[in-house]
């Protein structure tokens, strides 16, 4: 081969590999710019600028939805954690939270006839005052009585709406007069539990969950007082974030709905991420803008709020990690116009001391509450 036609092959390559890399540094720079700096216009629906309003908030988690067979003296504490105080609830508005979600399971506190016990609900509305005190935004719900009779199938759905219907119509009634302030958070994470794909959902679970949600609705709305536009969450088959899932909830026509879902990505909390420790990279970026994104098409853009309701991350050997990831997932939810509210236990996902009313890991505080 003549020199000459060596040297034309040698730039055509150059050229290719130029090209390649140019290319190549184009689509980075275009998947970074998605990742980091994009950010979708909101609609100026009631829904979406509420939900987005709600902020970084915080889970009482471990407390009022803790139970046990059988039945301890007090199941508020029987997990671990000490009695709530309105002490406690005044640091976490110091801390920079906007809303505190309230965990309740109700299934060991009513009679036959599923009327709630007078106490059992006087202590519920005490602590929801504590928060309310605060000019934070309170959420209650239905949490772990999916233990009980809150089992998503066909065989079970008329019980579970006629105690589902229950429950709402006593708390409608007993927080009538609360203002906006206080959000109902229909069910937790419905599904069957212990089934095989207790994680994932089935059409049938997706079917019943939706008309679970219809039927506490109508309850709320047509209790009178404020709860005709009271802001109330809905959820997903097992809050799930996943396609499936999401596509299948059919959101009323209502001014006044939040889509709750909760997503606890790469840490042991879920048996499926147990490298929890590990730093977060470009896939983990892309795989929860994904999933943002997703909510965002699916809900948002069409005018109805989302919080994720629930996340967080077991890891407390690695500070700087942590507060990596808590940073960047918060501003990734904050980029697509959604509220949070981080999951504290009082346990492997605390955030606060609640024995020494102090913030026990305060770079994971700052991570979630500062923008």
């Amino acid at each position: 081969m003549k020199e000459k036609e060596k040297g034309r092959i040698k730039r055509i390559v150059i050229r290719g590999v130029l090209i390649s890399a140019v290319a190549a540094v184009c689509c980075i720079c275009i998947v970074m710019s998605i990742l980091f700096f994009y950010r979708p216009k909101l609609p100026e629906t009631q829904s979406v600028q509420f939900a987005k309003g709600l902020g970084r908030g915080w889970n009482l988690g471990n407390t009022l939805e803790a139970w046990r067979i059988p039945e301890p003296e007090d199941t508020e504490t029987c997990w671990g954690n000490p009695k709530t105080t309105d002490e406690l609830i005044k640091l976490v508005k110091e801390l920079g939270f906007t809303s505190v979600r309230i965990p309740v399971t109700w299934f060991q506190h009513m009679d036959e006839d599923y009327n709630i016990e007078p106490e059992w609900l006087d202590r519920v509305n005490e602590i929801v005052d504590y928060v309310l005190a605060e000019d934070m935004y309170a959420v209650i719900n239905v949490q772990h009585d999916d233990q009980d009779w809150l089992v998503t199938s066909y065989e079970n759905e008329e019980r579970a709406s006629e105690i589902l219907s229950k429950i709402w119509a006593q708390l409608s009634e007993r927080f009538a007069d609360y203002d906006e302030k206080l959000i109902f958070d229909i069910m937790n994470e419905p599904r069957i539990v212990g089934s095989k794909n207790e994680w994932t959902g089935t059409p049938e679970e997706r079917d019943v969950i939706n008309r679970l949600n219809r039927t506490a609705l109508d309850v709320i709305r047509n209790s009178g007082g404020n709860n005709k536009n009271r802001y109330v969450m809905i959820t997903t088959c097992c809050a799930s974030v996943l396609e499936d899932n999401c596509n299948a909830l059919i959101v009323p026509d209502d001014e006044h709905i939040i889509v709750a879902i909760h997503y606890y990505y790469s840490t042991a909390h879920r048996s499926e991420y147990p490298d929890c420790e590990k730093r977060f990279n470009l896939s983990d970026y892309i795989e929860i803008n994904k999933n943002f994104k997703r909510l965002y098409e699916t809900f948002i853009e069409k005018g109805v709020g989302v919080c994720m309701a629930e996340f967080g991350w077991t890891d407390r050997e690695n500070l700087n990690n942590l507060t990596h990831k808590a940073k960047w997932y918060v501003q990734c939810l904050s980029k697509y116009g959604m509220s949070c509210m981080v999951w504290d236990n009082g346990g492997d996902f605390r955030l606060i001391d609640r024995n020494n009313l102090t913030a026990e890991f305060p770079e994971y505080v700052s991570a979630v509450t500062k923008e």
